[in-house]
């Protein structure tokens, strides 16, 4: 495995080398990418810019910026080239970020995310300890690249950077959940929603959400849309009674959902 180092970004060259890796993660069109000149401008102004190396080049990088409330950071981008996957990168350059952050009195950062893909919910909630309990539907508009294809449906990650949750998920991670006999908010067959269960009880729930959701974007429209629509029906009523999600189980991809006085058990 290539070693993978962390550093905070400097000068245009460096910054043009991450206008390139949005091109190549994400396959956004020029209107869709963050410019050079923007980062510089932020950084300056106190958001970081930080970078992943591997092998002698840049592999990955993390973007975010100060908020009006200065214990609270937003994390807009981070990305890792597809053959770094699977190398640490992205937690390297997540771990880095905390401690960029909390040198600089910041407690708490936030980022949205696709609540339909499963692999980013498994970094941000189980690897990272992160929790959602916000939707956004339909947050950025029409989107190209990878993220073309369906609405823009988000939902806010919460990252409290100083608790023990989240020291515990990047250190010391615990072992999945035990699902075992947890109520489901929903009914999939396949890869097809078929039912919301808006009237369940309990500690902890579960929801399905697809396997391979850039399939479905790339192949059925159709069904994307379905999918969109069968969350904005089920996470902001459970968002609304209370719950958020705290933890995510793969095979089938499942979110596990919880009250704020339960998020790990």
């Amino acid at each position: 495995m290539a070693e993978v180092r962390v550093r905070e970004l400097r000068g245009f060259e460096e910054m043009e080398e991450v206008v390139a890796l949005q091109r190549e993660v994400w396959g956004r069109a020029e209107s869709d990418l963050v410019p050079r000149g923007l980062l510089i401008a932020i950084q300056d102004e106190g958001g970081l810019v930080a970078g992943a190396f591997a092998e002698g080049r840049m592999v990955g990088f993390v973007f975010g910026f100060p908020t009006q409330d200065p214990t609270l950071h937003h994390s807009h981008m981070l990305g890792v080239l597809e053959a770094y996957r699977g190398t640490g990168a992205a937690l390297l350059l997540k771990r880095f970020q905390r401690d960029w952050c909390l040198s600089r009195g910041i407690r708490k950062v936030v980022w949205t995310f696709d609540p339909m893909r499963g692999v980013n919910a498994s970094f941000n909630l189980r690897k990272l300890g992160a929790t959602a309990r916000t939707y956004l539907p339909d947050h950025y508009g029409p989107m190209t690249g990878i993220n073309a294809g369906a609405p823009s449906d988000r939902v806010l990650a919460e990252w409290d950077l100083l608790s023990e949750r989240v020291y515990t998920r990047l250190y010391a991670p615990p072992p999945e959940p035990e699902a075992a006999g947890l109520p489901q908010v929903n009914r999939v067959e396949g890869e097809v929603p078929l039912e919301a269960r808006l009237d369940l009880e309990g500690e902890r729930l579960l929801f399905q959400i697809p396997e391979d959701w850039g399939r479905i974007l790339r192949e059925d429209p159709a069904l994307a849309l379905r999918w969109r629509e069968h969350a904005r029906q089920v996470l902001p009523h459970y968002f609304a009674r209370g719950f958020r999600l705290v933890d995510f189980l793969r095979h089938p991809n499942r979110y596990v959902l919880a009250k704020d006085g339960d998020l790990d058990r």
